[in-house]
C-alpha cells in the first residue's frame, strides 16, 4: 500500500502511550506490548484504540484533528482488517516501533512495513473426529481457562497451534480435556469416600496423604516408601507383574482404575481418554462465528484483607481475564478403552452424571464463572457402581488398610 496507512494507526498508538499516567518498573516497551496484546483482541481498529486508552488509563489526549480524521479513515477502510490482523500477530514489534523516539528512524521503519491489502485466507482446522461419548457444553456464564502465557496483569484464554486446511498455522481457543479429566477425578474421589462413609476434606483428609494424592491428583508416592513396598508386594516389582494384584486394585478402587495413577515405580493406565473441547466457530470448522468474537475481557479485583496498612495504602490488584462469552458452545467427548469392565464403565457413567449435576467448568467458579450445561450422549449405566461400593464397603475398607491407605483404627 503506497500511502502506508499503518502510520496513522501507530501515530495514535504513540500518542495514547505518551499520555498514559501509569507508573511501572518494567520497560515502557514491554509494558506497552502487553497492553497491545489485550487491546488487539477487539474486533475493529476503533475498538482497539478505545480499549488501549482504558488499559493505559488515558482519558484526555492532545492530538490534532487531522490525526484523528486520518485514523478514522483508516479504521473505515478496506485495509483496517489487515492492519489489525498484523497488530495481533506482531504486538511486540508494534510496541518496538511505537517506542522509537527518533523521528527519522521512526519514519524509515514505517516506510519498510508492508501489509497485504486483503486479509490472508488462512483456512480452517480439520474436522474433529467422532467420540464414543459426545459431550456438548453450553456456557451459561463467562468461561475462564487460563493459558501459561500472560500479558502483564491479564490472563489469556488457552489456545493451541493448529495446521489449517491451507497449510497455515492457526492459534485457536480450546478447553483442555485433561482439565475435565481432573474435574471428574475430584468428583469421583469425593463420591468414593462419601460412599465408604469417609468425610472428604482437603485440610484434614480421612485417608493417608499418599493415597489422597493418588486418588485426587493421580499419584505422588515415593518409590522406596513403606506404602510403595506394600503395593509392590501385591502387584509385583522389578519387572515382575502379579496380575491378580493389579486386578484386585482395579476392583477395590474403581476411580483410580478408570482415571489411572502413578503408584511407586508403576504407572497404572486409565480406562478413559478425554478429548479437548473446541468452541464452535468458523476457524474450528464447527460454527458460523469468528473465534475472535467469542471473547470478552472480565475485570477482577484481588482485594487485600490486611487491615493494618497505613492510611492511603492499598495493595488491591486489578486482574484482567480473557473469557469465552456466555452462550458459547464447545464440542468434545471421551472414548472408553476396550479393556474397561462393566464396573469401570459404570464408574465412568457416575463421573459423567456428577459433571452434569454440578454444572460448572473451568476456573474462578467462586466468582460466578464457568456455569454450564452438559449435554452428554449415551452415558453408561451407573447405578450398579453405586450399589457395588455400598455392598462391598467392608471388603474395600479392609483392602485400604492392607495397602496403608487408611489406618486400622479409622
Amino acid at each position: 500500500m503506497k500511502e502506508n496507512k499503518i502510520i496513522h494507526v501507530i501515530n495514535i498508538l504513540r500518542t495514547i502511550s505518551k499520555a498514559s499516567q501509569i507508573k511501572t518498573k518494567r520497560s515502557r516497551q514491554d509494558f506497552l506490548a502487553d497492553r497491545i496484546v489485550q487491546a488487539a483482541t477487539e474486533g475493529s481498529l476503533a475498538a482497539f484504540a478505545e480499549r488501549l486508552m482504558k488499559l493505559l488509563d488515558v482519558e484526555n489526549i492532545k492530538i490534532s484533528d487531522d490525526a484523528v480524521r486520518r485514523f478514522i479513515e483508516v479504521s473505515a477502510s478496506v485495509e483496517a482488517g489487515s492492519i489489525l490482523a498484523w497488530i495481533r500477530e506482531y504486538p511486540r514489534i508494534v510496541s518496538m516501533i511505537a517506542c522509537i523516539y527518533n523521528d527519522v528512524e521512526y519514519m524509515e521503519t514505517i516506510d519498510a512495513i508492508e501489509i497485504p491489502l486483503e486479509i490472508e485466507q488462512k483456512g480452517t482446522a480439520y474436522p474433529m473426529s467422532e467420540y464414543e461419548i459426545k459431550i456438548k457444553i453450553t456456557c451459561n456464564a463467562p468461561l475462564s481457562h487460563g493459558a501459561d502465557v500472560k500479558a502483564g496483569n491479564a490472563t489469556m484464554f488457552r489456545r493451541m497451534q493448529v495446521l489449517s486446511t491451507t497449510g497455515n498455522v492457526l492459534s485457536l481457543p480450546f478447553y483442555a480435556g485433561n482439565a475435565l479429566r481432573g474435574q471428574m477425578r475430584d468428583m469421583l474421589a469425593n463420591h468414593f469416600l462419601k460412599t465408604l462413609k469417609l468425610k472428604p476434606s482437603r485440610t484434614n483428609p480421612p485417608v493417608n496423604l499418599w493415597f489422597f494424592h493418588a486418588l485426587y491428583a493421580g499419584g505422588a508416592l515415593e518409590e522406596n516408601s513403606a506404602q510403595a513396598k506394600a503395593l509392590a508386594k501385591k502387584m509385583g516389582n522389578d519387572g515382575v507383574v502379579r496380575p491378580e494384584g493389579l486386578h484386585e486394585l482395579r476392583d477395590m478402587i474403581p476411580p483410580i482404575s478408570v482415571l489411572g495413577s502413578a503408584l511407586g515405580n508403576r504407572i497404572l493406565s486409565g480406562r478413559v481418554r478425554f478429548g479437548d473441547f473446541r468452541p464452535r466457530c468458523i476457524e474450528w470448522a464447527n460454527g458460523t462465528v469468528a473465534a475472535g468474537d467469542l471473547f470478552e475481557w472480565t475485570y477482577l479485583t484481588r482485594r487485600e484483607d490486611l487491615e493494618t496498612h497505613e492510611d492511603g495504602e492499598n495493595s488491591s490488584m486489578i486482574v484482567n481475564v480473557e473469557t469465552l462469552k456466555s452462550g458459547t458452545v464447545l464440542d468434545g467427548g471421551i472414548d472408553i478403552s476396550e479393556h474397561a469392565t462393566d464396573m469401570e464403565r459404570a464408574c465412568i457413567g457416575r463421573g459423567l452424571r456428577l459433571l452434569q449435576r454440578t454444572g460448572y467448568l473451568g476456573a474462578e467458579n467462586r466468582r460466578g464463572f464457568g456455569k454450564a450445561d452438559f449435554e452428554i450422549t449415551e452415558i453408561p449405566e451407573y447405578k450398579s457402581y453405586d450399589e457395588y461400593l455400598k455392598n462391598n464397603r467392608d471388603k474395600i475398607m479392609q483392602y485400604l488398610i492392607e495397602i496403608g491407605a487408611i489406618n486400622a483404627s479409622d
